[in-house]
């Protein structure tokens, strides 16, 4: 990246992170820093040869699964601080972030070498840099030496123009306004970001971020790509899987030995009228219904009583718990054989495995909601008035939820619950929780309606407006339901508020 796209891209870039908290580090390749800035994105830091850039991204790239320990001491040190400040020393082509309290005061980027933490900066970081007339800038070859800003690209591409173009394009450098960013290939065909025009293919760009991105995240893919086949994406793809699925085996053993946990508390059950039950023991010995005698394991810091209890919350929990993980177990493992196999495996891959039937928590009780119960067993949840509808959005739904409201008027929320993001739902339910939406709207004379099905990560509040008032920033589709006015009544489960 020339530092005279760096000097635009960096002003660009304090204007969308300044106040933004740092979440997470990561060094996705060598000599490259990846930095977690929330809603936001993604910093993107390569500062190897032969061409270093940054760019500001929302999709996130693939990172190794052991961090190395620079990205740990960084990582420990930067997450959750804010940005405070952006100070742009681009003639060489670095960066400084103030950053709230901890240690160090700045965290300075370089696209020469490894970022650091400083408590101060030099005195010279920073400052405007001097510029010579344009006869001298053509005459000195050697002068982007003592003016790293004077670059050898920009100083050829001046040798070719006439003066006044030359002394234009000048001055808008000093002003920081009114250029565009071209994004082509160089004469080493590299892909590169200039300030002006890089031939017949080029691509043209009013901000410099877009255009950076355009331009070396495709460069990033292919150092990637060039990294060895160990670290190809399917690789990793298939890593990350095998790990999630051990971590759900651990997950669903644990849940089913909490509901084992339930016949030794219906033996003590069936004791407790001959036991002390204030007493606090280790280990108990009683006959089981075929007269063997069991030795049960006590926590001795409880009474019989309390660890009788405490065995029949811990088997409900198990039950409650293990639909939802078997359900996201089939889903993962289907993904690893789908990424094992070399195919593509799309959001929502199917799963026979239906909603975890538990009942709503008690907090939901209380919202003034209509809750049903989809024929495949997901949670449908309509709000009565605009606040239920608001505090459905901003309370009760997971990002990766699905929200629906009739198309073109007013309308209730209507909210179905998914387990984890890629929880297929049902065309059925899609159907039924669409009817529900257009029987609490201006659709419910007709006999069919449009109704819009987005993810609720897509649906935003709007600052100012009234409660319920939404904007919508992706529909995924739209739904044209049967309208059945019986279906409320077959699918409730009841009523909150």
């Amino acid at each position: 990246m020339d530092a005279s796209v760096f000097c635009f891209a960096a002003l660009e870039l304090a204007g969308r992170i300044v106040g933004m908290r740092i979440e997470k580090v990561f060094t996705p390749l060598p000599f490259t820093w990846n930095i977690a800035l929330g809603r936001a994105g993604y910093l993107i830091w390569h500062a190897g040869k032969p061409v270093p850039f940054f760019y500001l991204t929302q999709h996130k790239p693939e990172n190794p699964c052991n961090p190395g320990g620079q990205t740990m001491w960084l990582r420990k040190r930067l997450r959750g601080r804010f940005i405070l400040e952006s100070v742009s020393d681009w003639p060489r082509r670095r960066l400084a972030l103030r950053l709230s309290a901890g240690e160090g005061v700045w965290l300075v980027v370089d696209l020469q070498g490894p970022p650091s933490l400083v408590e101060a900066l030099p005195s010279e970081f920073g400052m405007p840099p001097q510029w010579p007339d344009l006869d001298r800038i053509l005459s000195q070859p050697d002068l982007w030496k003592t003016h790293p800003h004077l670059t050898p690209p920009l100083r050829r591409h001046l040798a070719g123009l006439n003066p006044a173009d030359g002394e234009s394009l000048l001055l808008s450098m000093r002003q920081q306004t009114g250029v565009s960013f071209h994004c082509g290939q160089d004469e080493r065909g590299r892909a590169q970001v200039r300030l002006w025009s890089m031939g017949e293919d080029e691509r043209r760009f009013a901000g410099a971020l877009d255009a950076a991105e355009f331009t070396y995240a495709p460069t990033l893919a292919r150092i990637a790509s060039g990294a060895g086949a160990e670290q190809s994406a399917a690789a990793r793809a298939c890593r990350r899987l095998e790990r999630i699925v051990t971590r759900l085996e651990e997950d669903h053993a644990r849940l089913q030995s909490l509901v084992q946990g339930r016949g030794t508390a219906l033996l003590l059950q069936n004791h407790l009228h001959a036991l002390d039950k204030t007493a606090r023991l280790a280990t108990l010995l009683l006959p089981d219904q075929e007269g063997r005698i069991q030795e049960i394991r006590l926590d001795p810091e409880r009474t019989v009583l309390e660890n009788m209890v405490r065995l029949f919350s811990r088997a409900a929990k198990g039950e409650r718990g293990l639909a939802t993980v078997a359900a996201r177990l089939e889903t993962v493992r289907r993904e690893l054989d789908a990424a094992r196999s070399g195919q593509a495996v799309p959001d929502g891959v199917p799963c026979t495995a239906q909603a975890a039937s538990f009942p709503l928590p008690a907090r939901y009780r209380k919202l003034k909601v209509g809750v049903y119960r989809s024929s495949d067993g997901f949670y449908l949840l309509r709000g009565r008035n605009a606040q239920a509808n608001h505090q459905l959005l901003t309370q009760v739904a997971s990002p990766f939820d699905y929200w629906l409201h009739a198309q073109d008027g007013p309308g209730a929320h209507v909210i179905i619950r998914r387990d984890f993001p890629r929880q297929e739902v049902p065309e059925t339910t899609l159907q039924e929780a669409a009817v529900l939406a257009a029987l609490a709207s201006h659709l419910k004379m007709g006999d069919r309606g449009d109704v819009l099905l987005c993810l609720v990560r897509d649906v935003r509040t709007i600052k100012g407006a009234a409660l319920g008032v939404v904007g919508v920033d992706k529909v995924l589709r739209t739904v044209r339901p049967a309208i059945d006015p019986n279906l409320e009544k077959r699918l409730q489960v009841l009523t909150g508020g």
